[in-house]
């Protein structure tokens, strides 16, 4: 006869790798591509967000697609890519740009005091290549 595994045990077994499990490299760098629109009221200053507005962006020019990189986890795990855009930069003016070489150092909150951050780092934001608003 076989010897039981005891219910304490269950923990010392290991785990198959799942293929499908996420992974995650926020060192890995991703670009961003994002359209602005406005100014919505030109007599108002252009150098404010509320005078513009975010129409649409995507995660594109990752260094790895195996990995979910810090601008992919923004965006759908966090705060999202509109709020890492308009609080990390001002209004380029209208028109479509790219936030290059996206990368992340996260912080895991203590779940008591503390959220879970992320700080993120990127180069500077240009105007984006027609080839970069095909990938869009």
């Amino acid at each position: 006869m076989p010897n039981p595994i005891l219910f304490e045990e269950l923990d010392d077994i290991p785990d198959e790798a799942d293929p499908h499990e996420e992974k995650f490299d926020f060192s890995s760098p991703e670009d961003v591509l994002f359209e602005v629109v406005g100014p919505h009221e030109p007599d108002k200053p252009l150098d404010n967000w509320d005078n513009w507005s975010i129409e649409s962006t995507t995660v594109i020019n990752m260094a790895n697609p195996d990995v979910t990189g810090a601008a992919s986890y923004d965006a759908n795990y966090g705060a999202g890519l509109n709020y890492l855009i308009t609080s990390s930069t001002t209004p380029p003016g209208e028109g479509w740009f790219v936030m290059p070489g996206v990368t992340g150092v996260y912080h895991k909150g203590d779940g008591w005091m503390t959220d879970d951050d992320m700080d993120f780092n990127f180069g500077e934001i240009r105007p984006a290549t027609e080839d970069e608003i095909k990938q869009a």
